[in-house]
């Protein structure tokens, strides 16, 4: 369990002093929007969505709350245990894909989109976080890459 800890973002050594003021992005404010995504993926499966549901059969919705919530739980550990950064990586752009996907089936497939425009919105609206971290791990990619050569 100590092994876990130490590994863990949340352990007091995880983040260097020169990256301290980005304490709480990784720590608080990431690890949330993995949890919401891991709980909209849930509500998907339990409930539907209005939208895909008039759209699609209950077993494709259910398909892509399945598919949801375990790639917002591969996006958690990766942002948990930072030495997973490139599984994050892979999993925050298959996340932004899956939120991109919804937006244009909404866009697409809708008869009338107009009445929808208000949940593309809100969907369209955390997609800046993830690809605030997918910069960030490109960054720091690129610093351990140097840090070699």
């Amino acid at each position: 369990m100590r092994r876990l800890w130490r590994a863990s973002i949340w352990h007091p050594d995880a983040i260097p002093p020169d990256e301290f003021k980005y304490r709480n992005l990784k720590r608080v404010w990431l690890p949330l929007y993995d949890a919401i995504a891991i709980f909209a993926g849930i509500q998907a499966i339990m409930f539907g969505s209005t939208i895909l549901n008039r759209l699609f059969n209950p077993l494709m919705v259910d398909l892509f709350g399945g598919v949801l919530t375990g790639v917002a739980v591969v996006c958690l550990a990766g942002v948990a245990f930072p030495r997973l950064w490139a599984v994050e990586i892979v999993g925050k752009i298959l996340l932004v894909g899956l939120v991109a996907g919804y937006v244009t089936t909404i866009l697409l497939f809708s008869e009338n989109p107009g009445p929808n425009l208000f949940v593309v919105g809100m969907l369209t609206f955390g997609l800046p976080l993830a690809f605030f971290r997918l910069n960030l791990l490109g960054e720091e990619f690129k610093e351990r890459r140097a840090v070699v050569a």
